[in-house]
């Protein structure tokens, strides 16, 4: 290949190169970006659980999630059960007639089932806590009973 096609041909590599490039590099800073941020793994969403996880040194972290872990594999039954029930209230709220007894008795079901999964999971990280030296448990009582930042919640009617 000579003269002008070969110079088409190596701009386009250097161009394609530079996104690959650009790409990967981008990518490696997601990375390391979610890696600090990463919470931790098996204790859901934010919330009080997880912040006083994020307390305790890491062999009992890793405990803690664990126990959590299997108590929620254990439940999973009951959580079936409660979104089955809070879709079922959606469905039976979005009728054209509202029949008021199905509806309490769905959401009944959901809250009941709600409240198992978590009495479970209370029960589990009550034992897990049993079994931790006092200093430690202090430590996550203290996380536990630790004042929580609210949002703001904006003013949707202005």
């Amino acid at each position: 290949m000579k003269g002008r096609g070969f110079q088409i041909l190596l701009v386009c590599s250097l161009v394609l190169n530079v996104f690959v490039v650009g790409g990967l590099i981008g990518a490696g800073v997601m990375w390391k970006q979610a890696e600090v941020q990463r919470p931790v793994a098996g204790l859901g969403r934010g919330g009080r659980l997880r912040a006083a996880a994020q307390d305790l040194p890491q062999p009992y972290r890793r405990e803690l999630r664990q126990t959590v872990v299997e108590t929620m594999r254990e439940l999973r039954p009951r959580i079936r059960e409660a979104r089955a029930a809070r879709q079922e209230a959606a469905r039976l709220l979005a009728e054209p007639t509202l029949d008021r007894a199905s509806l309490d008795a769905a959401l009944t079901r959901a809250r009941s089932a709600d409240m198992a999964v978590r009495t479970g999971l209370e029960s589990s990280v009550v034992h897990f806590a049993g079994k931790l030296p006092q200093a430690e448990r202090v430590r996550l009582v203290e996380a536990l009973t630790r004042q929580q930042p609210r949002t703001a919640v904006k003013d949707t009617q202005q």
